[in-house]
């Protein structure tokens, strides 16, 4: 029987070989890889399970985030793009699974795979051309990493993400048609009224006049 990691044993391995593999700069306190480009912060935040306990289970999961401080100082407000890490099969497709070294060492391979496709990719296209890789992100990957619009306005133009709001606005269902005209109104009876979404941005720059 495999002998099982303590938690800080296994963490900590996961943090020091993938800090290793992207070159970013693993904040302790934060719990995050980190590399910056011009005004945009691209992070890798780790999170574990409350169930964890040393050398039982240990359970973690990750979370790739673009961040865009020009937007505002709280992440509702500038995280801008994201897409989660983890577990696509198995019984728990929540928390990867890295309890022993053999469960380790598959974890690291699987998220070293992950962020080659996302993090790092998109890193070497910033790194290329900021602009194109910006709308690579709008044209190419909108759903994938829940692009803001606003954020995509902010270093393209409002002119780029026309096209992209009224598609967004013409796709509502009756009952989000609904919500628009309550907000026009003064009703404030959804979520995404209160907090920066794609959807407030739209109604408030009234980019749903228009587009193709």
């Amino acid at each position: 029987m495999e002998t099982k990691l303590s938690v800080e044993e296994a963490t900590n391995i996961v943090f020091s070989q993938l800090e290793n593999y992207t070159c970013w700069r693993f904040l302790k306190s934060q719990r995050c890889l980190k590399k910056k480009i011009r005004d945009i912060e691209l992070i890798i935040f780790f999170y574990t399970s409350k169930w964890n306990q040393s050398y039982e289970y240990t359970g973690l999961n990750a979370e790739f985030v673009i961040v865009y401080k020009k937007l505002g100082k709280l992440p509702v407000q500038n995280h801008v793009a994201w897409v989660d890490y983890c577990p696509k099969t198995g019984d728990d497709t929540y928390w990867y699974d890295i309890s022993t070294e053999d469960k380790l060492s598959s974890v690291i391979e699987e998220l070293e795979s992950e962020i080659e496709k996302t993090a790092i990719k998109i890193s070497n296209q910033l790194e290329e051309d900021y602009e194109s890789a910006i709308k690579d992100l709008l044209d190419n990957h909108f759903d994938e990493y829940h692009l803001k619009l606003d954020f995509v306005a902010d270093i393209l133009g409002m002119d780029s993400i026309i096209d992209k709001a009224h598609k967004i606005f013409t796709s509502l269902s009756d009952k989000e048609k609904q919500q628009v005209e309550d907000y026009l109104s003064g009703k404030m009876t959804s979520n995404w009224m209160y907090n920066p979404t794609n959807l407030k941005f739209i109604v408030d720059n009234k980019l749903y006049i228009g587009g193709n």
